[in-house]
């Protein structure tokens, strides 16, 4: 057998016996490595990997970045409200002219426009200035703002990190803020700066490196009137981050204090986005302002409309085409019915003033009224029983959506199951939807038919004027049978017709808008 085999084979049964393999051995093999490379980097004076010890040089270094950043950690300690941050940079990089418009744009002037002027040109106004808002922030201006946010957001992190705390723990004695003498530093155990160090790195290692910080700086002086770190004393600290960071000494540390070859600190650096959500807060902001006002001009209309419809009577809603329903089906995030208020009108009106003032307007001048002209006498009664076919039919809907109903028991049967049943909910919403079509329908038809016979009744005012009547030639006769005078008795059934189309036509319109 030859000399180098029989050495190979010795060496293998070394090897086997002493664990050359072994995962502990190969871990101190790498450790040793490592310490021996930390022995030759500039910062080999801040650790001793004989004995585990964090040197009294780590402290110096790290009291000097202390000493200069001192006045800008206590100010950025100050800033309670992150958005504070946020609002600096934006305002730091737009015009005058640019935070004027989102002044502009702000709930308490929209408000008080809204007094000044019409909420429609107020939306077109409010328009206007969010596309020219949202047009001065190009890609260009975004990237320059997210940027310096970032910076200022990278220096927060760093000038807060408890340098104190730190510190400390190389000298007990050591005061807060007191920067009169160099404290006298003590070598320690490494280990009680471990979870320190991986915080410090976390936070030093975000900070941008090679970029200018000169508006970063002039941002913290008009914030607080004075520089709380010199640009000139702040690009120093950068230097020395940005030397320890390219000397891989810390890494190398806290994978030697922790004995573990494998050890890393997870740096997150990415860079911020705060101008899209800045612009979509501004724009959601401002239109929802707008619609609230119109939301809320259109309820004054609609209040002005019914006191003036239905004075000294209060609105009567359907039983079960109602909000009733509407705050279980909104509950299970299911479809609504979205007419209901229309159709408490068209209800109310039918009981107080069809049933009333108009039926009694029909039996006296479409009854005992000698009509000249035949077609129109006959477009005001089919009108007037196509009503009372729709209260009887309106009656029969409303009581199939009762929970005894047809309808309303199907609802009631599938609304448990609607939360894990794609089909019931499917059901559920059809059901409701076709509710909500059907109540449309009525609230069209009767309008229409309302409609038609006060263009009728406008008509039948002015031939009522006339010395020779064209349309009706008895109205002295009806007159006697008349309790109110016939002239008053059209004009007020005129304009009662006239008030409960505009009523509708403003109740649908603003449930299309909530939709």
């Amino acid at each position: 057998m030859k000399k180098g085999n029989s050495n190979g084979f010795l060496q293998s049964i070394i090897d086997s016996i002493f664990g050359k393999n072994d995962a502990d051995a190969e871990k101190r093999r790498q450790l040793k490595n490592i310490a021996k490379r930390l022995s030759k980097s500039r910062y080999n004076k801040f650790y001793k990997f004989q004995g585990n010890e964090a040197l009294p040089t780590l402290a110096k270094f790290m009291y000097e970045i202390y000493k200069v950043i001192y006045p800008a950690q206590t100010m950025f300690q100050s800033v309670a409200n992150p958005n504070v941050l946020k609002r600096l940079s934006i305002d730091f990089l737009t015009s005058e002219e640019i935070r004027d418009i989102e002044e502009s744009l702000s709930e308490q002037n929209l408000l008080k426009l809204s007094k000044e002027i019409p909420i429609a040109n107020l939306q077109a106004q409010a328009q206007e200035r969010i596309s020219k808002y949202s047009d001065f922030f190009t890609l260009e201006k975004i990237t320059e703002i997210d940027g310096l946010y970032k910076q200022l957001m990278c220096m927060k992190d760093f000038c807060t990190f408890d340098f104190y705390f730190f510190l400390k723990k190389f000298n007990k004695g050591m005061r807060e803020a007191d920067f009169g003498t160099v404290p006298n530093f003590e070598k320690i155990n490494a280990e009680y700066i471990l979870g320190e160090l991986k915080d410090f790195m976390t936070a030093a290692w975000t900070l941008p490196l090679d970029i200018d910080w000169t508006n970063c700086i002039k941002l913290l002086r008009a914030y607080k009137g004075v520089e709380p770190v010199t640009l000139q004393n702040w690009k120093k600290v950068v230097q020395r981050i940005q030397s320890l960071k390219a000397s891989g000494s810390l890494e190398m540390m806290i994978k030697l204090i922790g004995s573990d070859p494998s050890a890393t600190v997870e740096i997150n650096d990415t860079t911020p986005n705060i101008i899209e959500p800045h612009l979509d807060k501004i724009k959601g902001d401002a239109e929802k302002m707008i619609n609230q006002l119109i939301a809320q001009e259109k309820a004054n209309k609609t209040g002005d409309i019914c006191s003036q419809l239905f004075p000294n009577i209060e609105v009567t809603m359907l039983r079960n085409y109602s909000e009733n329903w509407n705050t279980t089906l909104k509950h299970k995030r299911l479809d609504t019915f979205n007419n209901v208020e229309a159709m408490g009108y068209l209800k109310t009106f039918l009981i107080e003033i069809f049933k009333k003032d108009i039926r009694e307007y029909y039996d006296l001048v479409l009854v005992r009224g000698q009509w000249e002209t035949q077609p129109l006498s006959s477009s005001f009664s089919d009108a007037y029983n196509s009503l009372l076919q729709t209260s009887d039919q309106i009656i029969q809907f409303d009581s199939e959506l009762a929970e005894d109903g047809p309808i309303g028991i199907k609802i009631k049967t599938l609304l448990p199951k609607t939360d894990r049943d794609s089909s019931s909910k499917n059901i559920v919403n059809r059901l409701v939807n076709d509710a909500n079509e059907a109540a449309y329908k009525f609230i069209v038809v009767s309008t229409r038919n309302l409609i038609t016979m006060g263009k009728i009744i406008k008509s039948l005012v002015e031939d009522y004027a006339k010395q020779k009547p064209m349309l009706i030639g008895n109205w002295k006769e009806l007159e006697k049978y008349a309790e109110t005078p016939l002239k008053d008795m059209n004009i007020d059934l005129y304009k009662k017709i006239y008030l409960f189309s505009t009523l509708v036509k403003e109740s649908l319109t603003k449930m299309e808008d909530d939709d």
